[in-house]
């Protein structure tokens, strides 16, 4: 009979071992730097080479989490082709937070199956679950140390970035909207809550933020990002310059990423002009009328003119998405399915599809790709 991997649910039994790890495995964790800048990228590279040849051998490697550095997988590579022959690789990026030295930990397993127990994992045309026993053997890996060295002044981007912005006008009366949209790109560390224009006074404002791209390279997250915003007043306003205060590790050099302030003439508009005064005469007994009238009129240009702004935003991302979608479709394997998800950006959004299809490439799990798949381009369109 015929074995049906995508109808068997395979469970792990592990039995922790305290064995010498030499005799099993050869291992190395390294940094391509040790000393730099806070919030200034590093690479760490883990690697491990199967040298017990008598069993199948699988490596896990986790990195413990800590308020004082943000880490990222940036890739696993698992090479086992040849027979009992295991090598993978993990790469990650790290963020240091804080001026200090700091100790990054990992915990290390290596995992035995034999033959015998994989091949019994499997059941012919049966929904049964099927457990794999596994031998885990934990490993100590001492810390990797990394210098972190304070800044000379405060900055709000470590990295290679560029600022841009696109606005119409600089007038408008007061039942119309003014819009404006600024777009940073680049690749470093950035802080997901940071808003160029938190607040105007006596100015109504709507905003929004749309991620054209987002992705973690060797040189930090790689990003074009757009913020978009409608304002309106009843007065003349100001719209601020921007100051981005910047540090470049890869210049070593400070500098500073602006836009000028926007002056902003609101012209005044005679409420009367906008409404028929031979069949709706100004009176006192409809003045409350004139007000809603009013407030309805503002309303309704106010919002068309956020849309207007959103709708430029969002034609990109429409055009990435497609790109994206057709990528996806034209998959083969689980392999192929993941590399996109994660280098196009949508691991966030289908963490679960991700972790089923890891499941499968690194574990063997038997999960449906064709159903995951399927939800994955559902979810996109």
């Amino acid at each position: 009979m015929k074995k049906s991997l995508g109808r068997t649910l395979l469970i792990l039994f592990t039995m922790f071992t305290y064995t010498q790890a030499k005799d099993l495995a050869s291992y190395s964790i390294s940094a391509d730097k040790t000393t730099v800048y806070e919030k200034e990228a590093l690479t760490i590279t883990f690697e491990a080479r199967q040298e017990d040849h008598t069993d199948n051998m699988m490596f896990l490697v986790e990195p413990h989490k800590s308020k004082e550095y943000k880490i990222i997988l940036l890739n696993k590579k698992i090479n086992d082709k040849k027979y009992h022959n295991s090598h993978t690789s993990y790469t990650y990026i790290l963020f240091p937070l804080r001026a200090k030295q700091l100790s990054v930990n990992f915990d290390f397993t290596i995992q035995t199956a034999s033959d015998k127990a994989i091949a019994h994992s499997y059941v012919d045309d049966h929904d049964d679950s099927i457990a794999i026993q596994t031998n885990n053997t934990k490993i100590d890996l001492k810390p990797l140390v990394i210098d972190v060295k304070k800044l000379d002044s405060e900055v709000n981007l470590v990295g290679d970035f560029h600022l841009s912005e696109h606005i119409k006008q600089t007038e408008i009366n007061q039942y119309e909207s003014l819009n404006i949209i600024y777009t940073l790109e680049g690749e470093g560390y950035e802080d997901n809550n940071f808003q160029p224009i938190k607040k105007i006074q006596n100015v109504t404002m709507f905003t929004e933020t749309n991620d054209i791209y987002s992705s973690f390279t060797h040189k930090g997250k790689k990003i074009k990002r757009e913020y978009i915003y409608a304002f309106s007043a009843k007065e003349d306003f100001i719209i601020p310059k921007l100051t981005l205060k910047s540090y470049s590790p890869k210049t070593g050099k400070y500098y500073t990423l602006s836009t000028p302030e926007h002056p902003i003439k609101v012209k005044k508009v005679d409420i009367s002009k906008l409404i028929d005064n031979e069949e709706y005469p100004l009176t006192k007994n409809i003045i409350e009328i004139d007000k809603i009238k009013q407030f309805l009129i503002y309303i309704l240009i106010f919002i068309s003119g956020y849309i207007s702004a959103k709708f430029q935003g969002k034609i990109l991302k429409k055009s990435e998405q497609t790109k994206e979608y057709l990528n996806i479709k034209k998959t083969k394997t689980p392999k192929e399915l993941l590399f996109i998800l994660i280098n196009t950006h949508q691991e966030k959004q289908f963490s679960k599809e991700v972790k089923m299809l890891e499941d499968i490439v690194y574990n063997n799990t038997a999960h449906n790709f064709t159903k995951i798949k399927y939800e994955i381009l559902k979810g996109i369109k």
